[in-house]
């Protein structure tokens, strides 16, 4: 019976009925300049202290500001946000925001420096457990405070008054600003958090729906669980008579065979995804509003570093020696990536190391994989534990999972279990480590080789993989302080060396990204490494 009616619900998301005119649902909501895009899955916080999705962080963008907003024509660019000028000392150490005056809340109350301060001491809290906390670790003894080591006035953040903030860096950091793009720097407003449990209060409803205030472009208007989230103008908004459109509306649809078909039916004016199964389809039947995007993304798998036989590196190696990375890009993705023994993407004037691997020819490769596996104890995979997969929900996920199990069967002789999640059960698991393999995507939080390799400081909230080296954290702790840019690349390339000898994930392939955009109704949108162009500047045409 419960599995009825989640059909019965499913089904219903799907029907937009249209009006007596004819229209379908993308016509309709175009001519009311009202945005609809696909949002991967159902938002876990618009907490920006909680959140860690990309879905969650493409709602939350709109709905704060932080001191600088992207540039709509320069995706390296940034142009005053909150903050109206800036300027920093010789060693780009020291940096002093002077923040517009007229800077409101939705709710009218004025914005201050000291929003910014209380903001950034809440995430790095240590009591209040941060899974996003290092993104703020440039930042003067940030690190320090978040483990409980130093008090908050030593980190280097102060409001010198209401409308000037500095922050004082660990080492120089002219890529800042790009940082600063990034959700885990944007204000909360100190009022609101303070009046609904305090700034510790994870139970805190001061970011859902019905309480929402916020300073972005747009304000919460309607969150129907499962359908969709809609937002509209803020008009305390200091850029508000900018606006390209009326709202957006996110729909949560994990599936993209189901996405997909939902374009093509008129409901929707831009994919968050087009499936390797549907890119042929999507194609033909719209070539005008195909797309495919080079995307700053690694496909990967997560391995428990702290479970048997995983947490011996003979095995996590032969794990990945054993995978044909080639036929899982040509067969499964379609060619919608490109292989890789290497973590972090090529690109912002970063070269990734070439693992030995990656020399190896298919025969060389698979002999290593069974003898390092025999080495480990598994002779042919003989008294090898099951292991399990876990996946979320996606059909892509899926298929590579049961590509890659054949693969493991195949040349190792082992076994390994696919489990299957919803979205919110695979977080959580992945979290607690209640998993063995875990399939993984990371794309970069900003454009710098270090959203990539910093992931794997030990305790790192989205490491998730037990795995920790005292030499790797030096390394990019000393690529964080260092003023040369061509020492700081080499220092980050020796760290990403050291985590790919020790094996804690297993590199699949840099993903691009495929995705459908309505020529017809939108204007303005641009391919961004990040996917991360400004939703404010689409213009949702009739």
């Amino acid at each position: 019976m419960r599995k009825f009616a989640v059909i019965l619900s499913i089904l219903s998301s799907l029907v937009l009925v249209q009006c007596g005119d004819g229209k379908n649902s993308a016509q309709r909501f175009a001519q009311e300049k009202i945005l609809l895009i696909g949002n991967n899955a159902e938002p876990q916080s618009l907490d920006p202290h909680k959140a860690t999705a990309v879905a969650d962080g493409k709602i939350i963008s709109t709905l704060l500001e932080g001191l600088v907003r992207p540039d709509p024509e320069n995706e390296s660019g940034v142009l005053p946000g909150a903050a109206e000028h800036w300027e920093h000392d010789a060693e780009a150490k020291v940096w002093t925001f002077r923040l517009r005056r007229d800077n409101t809340w939705s709710d009218g109350t004025p914005l201050t420096a000291h929003d910014f301060a209380y903001a950034y001491r809440r995430i790095l809290h240590p009591q209040f457990g941060g899974r996003y906390a290092e993104m703020l670790y440039p930042l003067q003894h940030a690190q320090a405070f978040n483990k409980g080591e130093a008090p908050w006035e030593a980190v280097g953040v102060k409001a010198l008054d209401a409308y000037t903030l500095q922050l004082t860096l660990q080492g120089p950091t002219p890529h800042l600003p790009q940082l600063l793009l990034h959700f885990t720097w944007y204000p909360i407003p100190r009022h609101h958090v303070e009046a609904h449990g305090g700034m510790l209060d994870r139970r805190s409803t001061w970011a859902t729906p019905g309480h929402w205030v916020g300073n972005g472009a747009y304000v919460v208007d309607e969150h129907r669980l499962n359908h969709y989230l809609s937002v509209k103008p803020n008009p305390r908004y200091h850029r508000a008579k900018e606006l390209k459109n009326g709202g957006i509306r996110f729909l949560p649809i994990v599936n993209g065979y189901t996405e997909t078909r939902m374009y093509m039916g008129g409901k929707l004016h831009m994919t968050n995804n087009v499936p390797p199964e549907m890119i042929l389809y999507a194609r033909n039947k719209a070539p005008q509003d195909f797309c495919r995007d080079p995307y700053y993304c690694t496909i990967f798998y997560r391995l428990n570093t702290t479970r048997p036989p995983l947490d011996d590196v003979r095995v996590r190696e032969a794990l990945s020696l054993a995978i044909d990375r080639h036929a899982l890009v040509s067969k499964v993705v379609r060619g919608a990536g490109t292989p890789t023994f290497s973590f972090t993407p090529a690109g912002a004037g970063y070269t990734p190391p070439t693992p030995k691997a990656a020399m190896y020819s298919a025969e060389e490769r698979l002999a290593t994989a069974r003898k390092l596996l025999a080495e480990a104890g598994y002779p042919g995979g003989k008294g090898f534990p099951t292991l399990e997969l876990m996946t979320t929900s996606r059909d892509v996920q899926r298929i590579m999972a049961e590509t890659i199990q054949a693969m493991w069967a195949e040349a190792l002789g082992i076994h390994v279990e696919i489990r299957a999640c919803e979205w919110t059960a695979y977080k959580a698991a992945q979290q607690s480590k209640d998993y063995d393999i875990s399939s993984s995507s990371w794309s970069g939080d900003y454009l710098d080789p270090a959203t990539f390799i910093e992931l794997w400081r030990g305790q790192g909230g989205n490491n998730c993989t037990g795995w920790s080296n005292h030499t790797f954290d030096t390394l990019t702790a000393q690529a964080g302080a260092c003023r040369d840019a061509a020492q700081r690349r080499h220092l980050l390339q020796e760290a990403e060396q050291l985590m790919l000898q020790h094996h804690p994930i297993i590199p699949l392939y840099h993903s691009e990204r495929t995705y459908l955009r309505s020529a017809r109704h939108i204007r303005g949108a641009k391919a961004r490494l990040l996917d991360n162009y400004p939703l404010d500047a689409i213009e949702v045409m009739p």
